[in-house]
């Protein structure tokens, strides 16, 4: 799914913010990008989607070589991932349909044939009652659920999700964090950049950390 080879990414500025990355991630994997802020968590998602590219080394995602790539092939790679943020980004102007579809909207569906495949990526998130809401009678963590229906609405390989439980209260984030592992086992590699170190103990995976954009371990966090 995804291969990392001497991966690094140097700013204008001459701050290093990825140094030497080596790394592979099968598909299907669920892993935890951990590390403190500034350590490269943000910048390493941000090239998994074609966001920022390598100065140097070989990023290799889902088939697309992220530093030579043409914007053509950046689009694509960007059309079978998924992103959740951690501030969710869902227009409040829009209804809940209207939020979910816009990844499929910007490529050409109409809303007809929108309707079925939005109500299903809801359901799955339990807000298929919430079709026509808008984002502002949503608890917090309902909007992040409506983030994580947006993001597999076109059936992603890769879902990149970079601090999706920082704002929420604990049940709530195991809650969302539930939903992430069930798309997991459904066979989406999941990509999950935190700082809720205790959500581990109860949620296995794969464990990455970074330190001032070096790799310092990956190993299996097993479940207690």
């Amino acid at each position: 799914m995804i291969h990392m080879s001497n991966l690094m990414m140097r700013y204008k500025t001459g701050k290093v913010a990825l140094s030497g990355i080596n790394m592979d991630i099968p598909q299907g994997s669920f892993v935890y990008l951990i590390g403190e802020s500034g350590a490269g968590k943000s910048t390493l998602m941000k090239m998994m989607y074609g966001g920022i590219r390598p100065t140097s080394g070989q990023l290799e995602v889902q088939g697309t070589k992220v530093r030579d790539a043409s914007e053509h092939q950046i689009r694509e790679l960007r059309q079978r991932t998924g992103i959740i943020f951690q501030g969710n980004r869902l227009l409040n102007s829009r209804t809940i349909f209207e939020n979910v579809a816009l990844p499929l909207r910007v490529q050409g569906w109409d809303a007809e044939r929108l309707l079925p495949r939005v109500k299903k990526v809801l359901s799955f998130v339990g807000l298929e009652d919430r079709l026509w809401s808008y984002p502002e009678t949503l608890s917090g963590g309902e909007q992040q659920r409506v983030a994580i229906a947006r993001a597999m609405l076109s059936n992603p390989s890769l879902i990149l999700a970079d601090e999706p439980t920082g704002n929420l209260d604990d049940d709530t984030a195991r809650h969302v964090l539930d939903l992430l592992m069930a798309l997991n086992k459904l066979g989406t590699t999941i990509i999950m950049a935190t700082h809720d170190l205790h959500l581990l103990t109860s949620h296995p995976g794969l464990v990455v950390q970074l330190r001032q954009g070096a790799l310092v371990t990956g190993q299996q966090h097993e479940k207690v």
